[in-house]
C-alpha cells in the first residue's frame, strides 16, 4: 500500500457499499416462482464483520430492491441498508449528516456510473476489479477481486490495516470468549 492510500484509508469511519456489483456479481437469478437470488461472498462478510468489531459502520445502498440483500445485512448486523435509493449521493449526504461524518471520512466501494456522484465526493473511492471504466478512472483503490469474490474483503483489510487495526480485531474476534 502506498504512503498515500495509507493516508486516505487512516482516516476511513464509514464503509459505503454498492450492493449489486460491489457486495455481489451483479448478476441477478430468476427462479420459477418470480423470485430474485443473489449469492455473497463468506470472506467478504468476514471482512464487514470485522470492520465492524474495529467501530467502523457499514452502510448498504442499493439502486435495487431485494430481500436476498436484506437478510444478508441482517446476517452480518448491518443496519443502515438503503434499497430502492435513485439518487446515492442525496441519501449519502443525509446520512453524513446524521453520522457527524465528512466526506473524506468515508469510504465508498462502487462498480458502476449510478456510483459516480458519489465516488467523486468520498474522501476514498473504491471500486472492485470489474468496475466500469468510468468508475476506475476515479477510484483511489481498485481491488484485484471483482464484485462478490472478495473485492470488499480487500476493501476492509486495507481500512483496518491503514488504521493499524488488523491484527488487534482479528486477535480479538477470533480469540474472545463468546457472549
Amino acid at each position: 500500500m502506498n504512503d498515500e492510500l495509507q493516508t486516505l484509508a487512516q482516516q476511513i469511519s464509514l464503509l459505503v457499499l454498492d450492493a449489486d456489483g460491489g457486495l455481489t456479481s451483479g448478476m441477478l437469478y430468476y427462479d420459477e416462482q418470480g423470485g430474485e437470488n443473489k449469492s455473497f461472498n463468506v470472506r467478504d462478510g468476514l471482512g464487514l464483520r470485522l470492520l465492524r468489531e474495529a467501530g467502523l459502520e457499514v452502510v448498504i445502498i442499493s439502486g435495487r430492491s431485494s430481500s436476498s440483500l436484506s437478510r444478508r445485512a441482517r446476517e452480518l448486523d448491518i443496519r443502515l441498508v438503503f434499497q430502492g435509493v435513485r439518487n446515492k449521493r442525496l441519501l449519502l449526504a443525509e446520512v453524513l449528516r446524521d453520522q457527524s461524518l465528512k466526506w473524506e471520512q468515508v469510504a465508498y466501494m462502487g462498480d458502476d456510473v449510478n456510483d459516480l456522484a458519489c465516488l467523486a465526493l468520498v474522501g476514498l473511492p473504491m471500486a472492485p476489479a470489474d468496475a466500469a471504466p468510468e468508475v476506475l478512472a476515479i477510484a483511489r483503490f481498485v481491488a484485484s477481486q471483482p464484485g462478490g469474490q472478495g473485492a470488499v474483503r480487500q476493501a476492509c483489510e486495507l481500512i483496518l490495516k491503514a488504521r493499524g487495526q488488523w491484527l488487534e480485531v482479528v486477535d480479538r474476534f477470533f480469540n474472545s470468549p463468546p457472549g
